[in-house]
């Protein structure tokens, strides 16, 4: 949390709160008074060492529960819901736009063998609750989908997206290696201390 609390005016103008997913009930505070909310959550099961089925429920219901949050606030106006290039990619139709009509097909998510298909599912399925729950209860809702997001970060690690960037520049091999030095970077610097 230090590269968040450690940015300028932090202290007087960042207020840091508790939520979980798995409790709906634990964004109420956070939101309470909002006019707008970028909902940034997700699981990330890359790997598929959950079932789909527990990773989609607890996406889906974590979501839902923000957006009841949000209702029952009476301020929020808006929420902003970041998606992913998954939602759209996976499908064979080939095509060179995209737009909100155009989903990935699930069977192909499930037989991808680049990421876990229980993130691909599970940002689907959360997106089009999303979608819909904000049509039913009036909710303004705005997904974005983000293919790459680049540049300069403030996480302390590198984020996924950097590391797609720099492969489609570099080359697998030098991901590998760049992944290595910095294992054994901080390897290194955390047995000095």
């Amino acid at each position: 949390m230090s590269y968040l609390t450690n940015l300028p005016e932090a202290s007087k103008t960042l207020t840091i709160f508790h939520a979980d997913l798995d409790d709906s009930s634990s964004f109420e505070k956070a939101i309470q008074g909002c006019f707008g909310v970028f909902h940034l959550a997700h699981p990330m099961d890359v790997q598929n060492k959950e079932p789909e089925e527990k990773v989609t429920k607890r996406a889906v219901e974590g979501t839902l529960g923000i957006l009841k949050a949000c209702l029952e606030s009476k301020t929020v106006k808006k929420v902003v819901y970041t998606s992913s290039a998954a939602t759209v990619l996976f499908n064979d139709k080939n095509l060179d736009v995209v737009d909100e009509d155009v989903w990935s097909d699930i069977d192909i998510c499930r037989s991808s063998n680049l990421v876990g298909s229980s993130y691909l599912v599970s940002k689907i399925m959360t997106e089009k609750g999303l979608l819909e729950f904000g049509k039913v209860n009036g909710l303004e809702v705005v997904s974005l989908v983000l293919p790459l997001v680049v540049g300069p970060f403030i996480c302390p690690n590198i984020p996924s997206s950097v590391y797609i960037a720099l492969a489609m520049i570099f080359g697998m091999y030098f991901i590998l290696s760049l992944s290595l030095h910095i294992i054994y970077f901080f390897t290194t610097q955390n047995s000095i201390k």
